[in-house]
């Protein structure tokens, strides 16, 4: 898990870079748009939250669609990004704690507990789960849709261990287009991986860059709010991770365009 939460964290920085360099659905229903990317339809079409939800003055208030970028970091040494205010569901928070979950996961998993349920498979209502099976989560987490998601091992007793999902990037004209972009990412998560890389920047940085990323001719014309300094962090003998103490991974970030991100600060060693 380890792992996986690091990556999950270093990778969301990059969702909307690869947002703007995927962008590739700029017509709709024969209508060419002010937008090059589908982001913002989807999360608008599967926006299912009451008036009350969308109200900022009500007692139930929702920031967000439920297909949006996402809301808080997992891994310990990312929450001090963690700047917006992450509503969730505090009994599930509470049972999670209880069981020994770790704060960020509880409060990541409890969030998605304010959403109303919208698949319920008729021949599993009234079935008696053993413990460990995760069907139900697993229908609540699939109609949660965020730039990424962070998934708990398969209940087959299988050896697939926590998994990420990348999920922003968009499908492209041809087989060696959608390839390539596959294949960055895979790469770029090696590098990450191997190198430790901190790319965590404050979530409100993160969910303005998606916003800009979807405009016309972002790749070109925005600029992206990203770190301008390559930094790594420290593994403990246990094989943690941990920020470096000599004030390396204080935080310095730059408006950059989705070339100068890629092309001089990841390629050029920033």
């Amino acid at each position: 898990m380890e792992e996986a939460k690091w990556l999950y964290d270093q990778l969301a920085p990059i969702t909307p870079i690869l947002s703007a360099l995927s962008a590739a659905t700029p017509i709709y229903r024969s209508y060419l748009s002010e937008v090059d990317s589908r982001w913002n339809i989807i999360s608008q079409g599967t926006d299912d939250r009451t008036p009350e939800e969308r109200s900022k003055d009500g007692k139930f208030y929702i920031e967000k669609s439920r297909y949006d970028c996402f809301s808080c970091y997992l891994h310990e040494t990312s929450q001090p990004f963690n700047d917006i205010k992450v509503k969730y569901n505090k009994k599930h928070f509470q049972q999670l704690l209880a069981v020994g979950v770790e704060e960020p996961i509880a409060q990541h998993i409890a969030h998605m507990f304010i959403r109303d349920p919208l698949i319920v498979l008729e021949d599993h209502i009234k079935e008696d789960y053993e413990e460990g099976c995760t069907d139900h989560f697993d229908l609540l987490q699939c109609s949660v849709w965020n730039n990424m998601r962070f998934k708990p091992p398969p209940n087959d007793n299988s050896e697939i261990g926590w998994r990420v999902e990348f999920r922003p990037t968009e499908i492209q004209l041809t087989d060696f287009e959608n390839a390539a972009l596959s294949c960055f990412v895979v790469l770029l998560t090696r590098v990450i991986i191997s190198y430790n890389l901190v790319f965590v920047t404050n979530i409100s940085k993160v969910n303005e860059n998606m916003q800009r990323a979807v405009k016309r001719d972002a790749i070109l014309n925005e600029k992206l709010q990203f770190r301008n300094k390559l930094v790594t962090c420290e593994m403990t003998k246990d094989g943690k991770r941990k920020v470096r103490e000599n004030g390396e991974n204080e935080v310095s970030t730059a408006e950059m365009t989705v070339n100068e991100i890629i092309n001089v600060l990841l390629v050029g060693g920033g």
